[in-house]
């Protein structure tokens, strides 16, 4: 109570007399620091310190936080070898990994795309935005081979968030409402705040509460654009799609865009994505696609109509503004397009290890929030969200620890994010581990 009461003196007289003597204020927190025992008065202090910090000072002192707190985001080569990941010289099967199909841990598929990559595509850099100079011979291939498969035009760029980010904005005029689901993707909420027009989310997966955003707003916009994923990536579970279609019919203003990140590849006739094995592909006015994800490339593309696909090549930013990705990149997303449409092998595969460590949580009595890949073990707590990591991690497994704001306050988890290059002794410990967690955490 005393560090608090110092606390209280320092910022009170900042505040009231305006007081920029550094050294005053220094003196009082080497005192405070003194006496300092817990992360509590540790803020007391942070908050003191800040009226005196420079940019750099004040960059230093949010990191300290974020290191006490366990929250530290860094960036380190990681080797990785087919469902393993090594790190710190320790070789761990990787649960925290996009590579659902196993497509990007292939070496015979490497092998066999290296040895067939054309010559005009051999090139490292495009040299230029798509609009200019940097769509090579490879990209129109690319842009061939999906339109092709899905019967849509399509619109290639560098990243899936760039991607949602830049068309959303582009498509949010002041004639518009936006709706979108409220744990939409962090570049989803980028774009409705890039855009100028109303931006409003609904429950997750709530028709009820959309229609009733529906009934007070829709008929003031002579726009409204429904943003959502299709496979959730922190919950894993999917989207209401068929239903979300027949708002359509109910509001004729309304058009769809749904973000198929976390399901291209992975369902449908030909691993088109959900919208597709729900039967409602043509009904979808706007599909993201990320090529980083089930496919095993990179990059990313929207599906839509030709009216739709060259007003967003004349609006979206990041697309006029950003040096395309390479022919070499084309390349192979043209080469890993081919070997999606036969890759249900890979699809049922995962399917059936995600069905069983699914069934693992469900027969412990913990919660199942997912009916996909993706399969968030709750901790609740921010803390046991970084005990489960630790637990985990010394039994050979990588899944990274979920933890506020990344999601909801107390919907703290790990993410176990599945992929089909798991072996069936992996999955089987990994249930045993998770059985271990969950008994010791009762």
């Amino acid at each position: 109570m005393k560090d608090v009461l110092i606390y209280e003196q320092i910022t009170l007289h900042f505040v009231f007399t305006g007081a920029h003597n550094k050294q005053f204020i220094k003196k009082k927190i080497e005192a405070l620091c003194q006496t300092v025992k817990n992360f509590l008065q540790i803020n007391y202090v942070c908050q003191a310190v800040y009226f005196i910090m420079n940019l750099y000072e004040k960059m230093s002192l949010s990191l300290t936080k974020l290191r006490n707190d366990r929250m530290l985001r860094t960036i380190a080569g990681k080797a990785q070898n087919g469902a393993e990941i090594e790190i710190d010289g320790r070789k761990l099967v990787n649960l925290s990994s996009n590579d659902y199909l196993g497509f990007a841990q292939d070496k015979e598929l490497q092998a066999e795309f290296l040895s067939s990559l054309p010559e005009d595509a051999a090139r490292f850099s495009s040299s230029g935005s798509p609009l200019l100079t940097g769509a090579h011979p490879a990209y129109a291939r690319a842009l061939a081979t999906i339109e092709e498969l899905s019967g849509r035009r399509a619109l290639f760029f560098n990243t899936g968030f760039g991607a949602n980010s830049g068309i959303i904005a582009a498509l949010c005029d002041g004639d518009t409402l936006v709706l979108a689901d409220k744990l939409s993707h962090a570049s989803i909420i980028d774009g409705m705040g890039a855009g100028r027009g109303k931006a409003l989310r609904f429950a997750h997966n709530s028709l009820p509460h959309l229609r009733q955003l529906l009934n007070r707003y829709a008929a003031d916009f002579k726009y409204v654009l429904l943003i959502t994923e299709a496979v959730f990536s922190m919950d894993g579970d999917k989207a209401p799609l068929r239903e979300l279609v027949a708002l359509k019919k109910d509001y004729p203003n309304l058009y769809l865009y749904v973000d198929e990140a976390h399901s291209f590849a992975l369902y449908g006739e030909k691993g088109l994505g959900l919208c597709s094995l729900e039967q409602i592909f043509s009904d979808v006015d706007f599909i993201l696609c990320t090529c980083g994800k089930g496919l095993g490339s990179q990059g990313a593309f929207v599906l839509c109509n030709e009216t739709a696909r060259d007003y967003l090549i004349n609006t979206v930013r990041p697309l006029i503004f950003s040096t395309a990705m390479p022919p070499c990149a084309f390349a192979h997303i043209d080469f890993m397009l081919r070997k999606m449409v036969n890759g249900e092998s890979r699809r049922q595969r995962l399917q059936k290890i995600s069905g069983a460590v699914r069934s693992c949580l469900e027969e412990c009595g913990a919660d199942n929030l997912s009916d996909s890949q993706i399969i968030p073990l709750l901790t609740f707590d921010n803390e046991r969200a970084v005990q489960a990591f630790d637990f985990f991690r010394e039994r050979g497994f990588y899944a990274m620890p979920i933890r506020h704001p990344t999601v909801p306050r107390g919907k703290a988890r790990l993410r176990l994010s599945l992929t089909a290059s798991l072996s069936d002794q992996q999955v089987c410990h990994l249930c045993e581990v998770i059985r271990q967690f969950l008994r010791k955490a009762s």
